[in-house]
């Protein structure tokens, strides 16, 4: 527990610093600032905001099954606190009215206007699995090669086909969520909001939010055979205490790769030889093409009641009861709007991380 509030108290140390510098690098040249990035500030450099995510982090390690019968590492631990922080501030700021939000993203959609665009977009580098559907560029391969030696025109035919890959996997998106709210008997807005909050960690914005927490957050992997495979599996799942909810997984792993760059220097035990003079201690370095980095998680969707698990630790913030010793200083700065935050806290849908996985596998090159 110690570990993980330590982990999140430095991440928002540093997030705040990031946030104030912007902010006046943006004072000093006279530019203004768009309505997201000022709301963004506000989150991350007022007192009582940011009591707030610290008090929902301690709430989720708290409730986490394995940190309550097991040590973890204090790299998994962070990976764990700030991927749930991510996707929570996600799901809340799409909660919110457009004026509040700290993002900007674009929804479209075949049966509603829901569906994140960056999801649409990159659908075909990516493989899905909606229910028992599953959605893969790569099983269309044949079908497409097969109508160009047959003399059609090679790039309006791809063009074509992940437009028609795109239209499907969108419409199975769609129907599976809104079955799930009927069965749920959720109407109202909450429904167009539940398909935005999972969309959107259906595309990249869900998976920057696990590689960034990852510990393979600043490896920079590269080389010609380098391979990158991202899979999203979004199915429900029944919980004891919730209900049904929606489940979904995200998997990304990367393989191939001969060498990388880090400026936290090579891992433990790994001789990098000649690669280390001349680098600044950052690469890059070369490695074994059997080298991969895995990033794994499973996080649930649900709509909560008027008064969940959270409500405690929203009340201590708001009292200012939050125990400061891990970094008494992020707790500190402006407070003078702290009224104005009603509304900006949790929306009815929620989202938890029930399982990571977080691998970094770097071996050295094999011996000639």
């Amino acid at each position: 527990m110690a570990l993980a509030n330590a982990s999140m108290a430095e991440y928002l140390v540093n997030l705040k610093q990031q946030c104030l510098d912007e902010k006046r690098h943006y004072e000093d040249r006279g530019i203004e600032a768009s309505l997201q990035k000022q709301n963004r500030w506000a989150l991350y450099t007022r007192s009582d905001r940011i009591q707030q995510c610290f008090a929902h982090s301690k709430a989720f390690i708290r409730q986490y099954p394995e940190c309550r019968f097991n040590v973890l590492p204090k790299q998994y631990l962070r990976a764990l606190t700030l991927l749930q922080h991510h996707i929570a501030e996600d799901t809340a700021d799409l909660c919110l009215p457009p004026e509040r939000r700290r993002h900007c993203d674009v929804f479209e959609g075949v049966k509603t206007d829901g569906v994140n665009s960056q999801l649409v977009k990159d659908a075909h580098r990516s493989e899905w699995t909606v229910g028992d559907e599953s959605f893969s560029m790569q099983q269309n391969r044949a079908s497409r090669s097969q109508s160009q030696c047959s003399g059609g025109d090679g790039l309006e035919d791809r063009k074509a086909a992940i437009a028609a890959f795109q239209h499907d996997l969108v419409v199975a998106v769609e129907e599976y969520i809104l079955s799930y709210c009927e069965r749920r008997d959720l109407t109202g807005p909450v429904v167009p909001q539940l398909m935005q909050c999972v969309t959107t960690q259906m595309s990249q914005a869900g998976l920057a939010n696990l590689e960034q927490s990852s510990q393979a957050c600043k490896v920079f992997v590269s080389g010609e055979g380098l391979q990158q495979r991202t899979t999203y599996n979004l199915a429900t799942l029944m919980d004891s205490a919730k209900g049904e909810v929606l489940k979904l997984s995200i998997l990304c792993m990367k393989t191939g790769f001969t060498s990388y760059i880090t400026p936290d220097g090579p891992p433990p035990g790994l001789d990098c030889g000649d690669d280390w003079e001349g680098t600044g201690g950052v690469g890059p370095f070369h490695c074994s093409d059997t080298s991969y980095l895995y990033q794994y998680a499973t996080m649930i969707f649900f709509v909560a009641d008027s008064k969940d698990g959270h409500q405690k630790e929203n009340e201590d913030a708001e009292r200012g009861q939050i125990s400061t010793r891990h970094a008494p200083h992020i707790f500190s700065g402006n407070n003078d709007k702290k009224r104005e935050r009603k509304g900006d806290g949790e929306g009815p849908v929620r989202c938890t991380v029930i399982d990571l996985l977080d691998e970094l596998h770097i071996l050295p090159m094999d011996p000639l």
